[in-house]
């Protein structure tokens, strides 16, 4: 089944991120050699990433589209609305943000929240074609700091992925 009228996503910026996945996968044992180690892993993976996007560790499957599309699971696969976040898992995923934030000096001093707040959580349309997907972000004043971020997002393709997702970031 091809979505190509599209489904509207609350934390398209996640692309920002999406360089540090394989690493931050690997660290929280659900990878290993850039594969899944299993179902649940995947499963787990999708909530860690929305973690990255909002600091929460609950969150309706409705709002888990573009998560699952990341982590190569169906759009259409039922998931759990939470998992448990260890303190040292939220403590490996901040400092992954926070090691984001030093990278791209353009966008001043902010916090965690702060970069949270004006580039992951950020509306988007998620739209399948036949051989990707493509992810169009919502543009905001502040996005001419886009070209000046050390982030490569515009084409993501992991090997979990069941297809690749071309983004459209505007700025």
């Amino acid at each position: 089944m091809i979505i190509k009228e599209g489904v509207s996503v609350a934390n398209s910026g996640l692309v920002l991120l999406s360089g540090y996945f394989s690493m931050l996968f690997e660290k929280l044992d659900l990878t290993t050699n850039n594969s899944f180690i299993n179902m649940e892993s995947q499963l787990k993976a999708v909530h860690f990433v929305q973690y990255l996007a909002t600091g929460m560790e609950q969150t309706q499957e409705s709002y888990l589209a573009f998560n699952k599309v990341l982590c190569g699971i169906s759009i259409t696969t039922p998931i759990q609305d939470a998992i448990e976040i260890s303190e040292d898992q939220k403590k490996l995923m901040d400092g992954l943000i926070g090691a984001a934030i030093n990278q791209w000096p353009a966008i001043g001093e902010t916090s965690i929240d702060g970069f949270r707040g004006n580039w992951l959580v950020r509306e988007g349309m998620l739209k399948e074609e036949q051989d990707y997907w493509e992810l169009t972000v919502e543009k905001k004043a502040y996005d001419l700091l886009i070209h000046k971020s050390p982030f490569n997002f515009s084409k993501i393709n992991f090997p979990w992925m069941l297809k690749p997702l071309r983004v459209n970031w505007p700025y």
